[in-house]
């Protein structure tokens, strides 16, 4: 569930954007605020339609029932395409059953908004030029030119050529004149249409004062807020005022986000503009991309899907490249990480070497009474020596073998981009793990059969007669048997024994289980094991 007063925080915190005072990373700040509150700002937009629908019945009166159904289309067609278009054919639907001209034309109306932003204009049209101009009151007229003006701006947009594009400028210029007079002066819409128009004329200036005027005191919450910023956006983009241009994308961006709107445009904008600006913000453009590709998505808005599948391969193709540089640094520090860990393992093996002759040493020069003492009390220190370096080289060889694992997958990565140098490499190093695995598994055996020589022998007598584990022919130890080695070892872990020895968890489990089984204590069997080889009291 949302949380009112984190989003109503949120909200306030939104709403004190000062479009002077705030420095462009504060603002760069609350749109990422925005953004990952999205999902909050939906489902409280969702859950206001629902309470929309809750009122909504056959019992209830017609006109409540309209009034219903254009709220809740309202709130749904700059969110959803066909939910909206769902309530238009409701209150279609209703018009006809009561026989009403006037919610005839406002299902008209609606309609032809909604077909135009999903792309069918010359559908939109059609259900327009069906509507009875002049026997519509004032304010469905209002509706019935922004609705013209729409649908001559989107197609316009779309065609985006020097044939058909002009035409439906011209007439999208003469349904926005006819708005503007149509319009209270009193009203906001109409300094804002006044501003469209000024910048369609190119006076820009003109239409930056307008949108500005329109903009004091506006909450940022609202979608008058999101079309004026997005107005002086592209004022400065005609001025070449580029951070300025950056700043009220954002705050547009920011507004799309907080109302909530799934038609929108700035985000966009953005995404194409931090892209062809800063290099180094590659991935933040291909996120803000993928969002709005998101929105319109959910949207099914065609228009903005076509224009964002035009763009988006480039965006992406340098998004990619960038990642791959990235990799590129992880592997040099992957191979310098791998050069500590043979380090590591060299510096092992001198440390063993070295404590062996000291215990020469000092066996040595010590009486055979002393000896049989110190050897007694000795051999149990020793021995967990022994393990605790065994178990070291073991968990550098665990880190090893997962680190190296890590590599190869970040290069079978490259390999699906048809990189054959890579490919190449990733074939070699599968070679060279294979037969490290076997000499490992040679090498390990004999030094732990070296420290536990009966072990094999120690550990059958845990289990019943007919049940014995015996390595095959030209082995030491077999699987089973190297399981339980490292379990004497001190690695109880079945996801590090699954690593050390090349195999799943689950088959590491599955063997433990096994043998268990087959033991004459099943309950204390691994205890048992543990404590093989240990000198008693």
């Amino acid at each position: 569930m949302v949380r009112p007063l984190s989003v109503l925080l949120l909200l306030w915190a939104l709403g004190s954007l000062s479009l002077k005072a705030q420095p462009h990373s504060e603002v760069r700040k609350q749109l990422e605020i925005a953004l990952e509150r999205r999902s909050q700002f939906s489902q409280q937009k969702e859950q206001r339609i629902d309470s929309l629908k809750a009122q909504l019945s056959d019992r209830i009166p017609a006109e409540r029932q309209f009034d219903l159904c254009v709220a809740v289309y309202r709130e749904y067609y700059t969110y959803r395409f066909d939910s909206a278009m769902h309530y238009v054919d409701r209150i279609a639907l209703l018009a006809e059953q009561e026989e009403r001209e006037a919610w005839k034309s406002q299902a008209a109306i609606c309609r032809a908004y909604l077909l135009a932003t999903g792309g069918y204009f010359s559908e939109a049209e059609l259900t327009l030029s069906e509507v009875p101009r002049h026997s519509l009151p004032a304010e469905q007229l209002v509706g019935y030119y922004a609705a013209f003006e729409w649908v001559y701006s989107m197609w316009a947009e779309y065609s985006d050529d020097s044939v058909y594009a002009p035409a439906y400028y011209k007439k999208e210029m003469a349904y926005q004149d006819s708005l503007i007079q149509t319009l209270s002066p009193e009203s906001p819409y109409r300094a804002y249409w006044q501003a469209e128009s000024c910048y369609r004329q190119g006076r820009y200036a003109e239409a930056e004062t307008l949108y500005r005027k329109v903009l004091e005191g506006l909450p940022v919450n609202v979608r008058l807020y999101a079309m004026c910023t997005y107005g002086i956006a592209m004022v400065s983009e005609r001025f070449k005022r580029w951070e300025e241009y950056e700043r009220y994308l954002m705050l547009a961006a920011i507004s799309d986000q907080s109302c909530p709107l799934k038609e929108n445009l700035a985000l966009q904008q953005l995404a194409f503009f931090i892209y062809h600006h800063h290099n180094d913000e590659t991935a933040r453009a291909n996120r803000y991309l993928n969002i709005a590709l998101e929105d319109a998505a959910f949207y099914n808005n065609r228009l903005r899907l076509l224009e964002i599948s035009r763009k988006f391969p480039d965006i992406t193709l340098s998004y990619q490249q960038e990642n791959e540089r990235q990799n590129s640094h992880l592997r040099w520090a992957l191979l310098f990480i791998s050069l500590l860990l043979l380090a590591l393992v060299a510096a092992v093996v001198l440390i063993v070497r070295q404590i062996r002759l000291v215990r020469a040493a000092r066996a040595a020069s010590q009486s055979q009474n002393e000896r049989l003492h110190t050897l007694n009390n000795a051999l149990s220190d020793i021995n967990l020596l022994r393990e605790r370096y065994i178990t070291l080289f073991m968990d550098l060889c665990a880190a090893y073998i997962a680190k190296f694992r890590q590599f190869q997958t970040l290069v079978g990565r490259k390999v699906k981009a048809g990189q054959a140098e890579e490919l190449l490499k990733l074939t070699k190093a599968a070679r060279l793990s294979e037969s490290d695995a076997k000499e490992f598994f040679q090498n390990f055996d004999a030094s732990f059969l070296k420290l536990y020589p009966d072990f094999i022998e120690q550990f059958n007598r845990l289990l019943r007669p007919d049940a014995q584990v015996v390595p095959r022919r030209g082995e030491l130890l077999n699987t089973e048997l190297r399981i339980f080695a490292l379990l004497r070892m001190g690695i109880t872990d079945s996801s590090k024994m699954a690593t050390l020895l090349f195999l799943s968890p689950q088959t590491i489990y599955n063997h433990r289980s096994a043998v268990r089984a087959k033991a004459l204590d099943r309950d204390n069997f691994e205890e048992q094991v543990a404590a093989i080889g240990q000198p008693t009291a």
